[in-house]
């Protein structure tokens, strides 16, 4: 459902869409990883691959043949994040595979990170953290799919992003 709300808010993503479902091995994505990802977000990734929204935010999506590559390269900006948590730079927030620990899902071409904040009930509950780059924390208690959406539909203040992110009718990028 949150995948047609998402495409209903972004019709620029029509021309995108994969013609047959992209096959994608989530189960190297979650060994790797250690952990299972939302189903909102493999979904997205099942029709669309890798995109820039209003040349802007940067979805981290897997190719096809690429999922451990995927994962090492989310785990590495964890690495990243570990050191900022060590500097006392991330509000409290911590790196998975801490408890309540955030996994890198996107980010902006400000320098902006997005990060799905992880929890006991499992990846269809985890919710949504930013990072801008000037060291302000947002949060917002939905999902992946349902935060983009309300980017742009307006129903979902951008919180410490550019007040005129992403605007009506975004332009996606793949």
């Amino acid at each position: 459902m949150t995948i047609d709300r998402l495409e209903q808010a972004i019709p620029a993503l029509g021309p995108i869409k994969s013609a047959q479902p992209r096959a994608l091995n989530w189960a190297a994505v979650s060994a790797e990883l250690g952990t299972g990802l939302p189903q909102d977000f493999m979904e997205l990734a099942e029709r669309y691959p890798a995109f820039l929204i209003a040349d802007f935010l940067n979805l981290q999506i897997p190719d096809p043949g690429e999922e451990v590559a995927f994962a090492r390269g989310a785990k590495e900006l964890l690495r990243s994040l570990a050191d900022l948590h060590d500097e006392g730079m991330t509000e409290g927030y911590v790196p998975y595979p801490e408890p309540g620990g955030l996994i890198p899902w996107g980010d902006s071409t400000d320098g902006d990170n997005f990060y799905w904040r992880t929890g006991p009930d499992g990846p269809d509950s985890w919710t949504v953290v930013v990072e801008t780059r000037n060291g302000y924390w947002a949060t917002y208690d939905g999902t992946l799919t349902e935060y983009l959406a309300g980017l742009v539909t307006g129903t979902v203040d951008p919180d410490g992003l550019p007040p005129d992110f992403p605007g009506k009718n975004p332009a996606v990028i793949s």
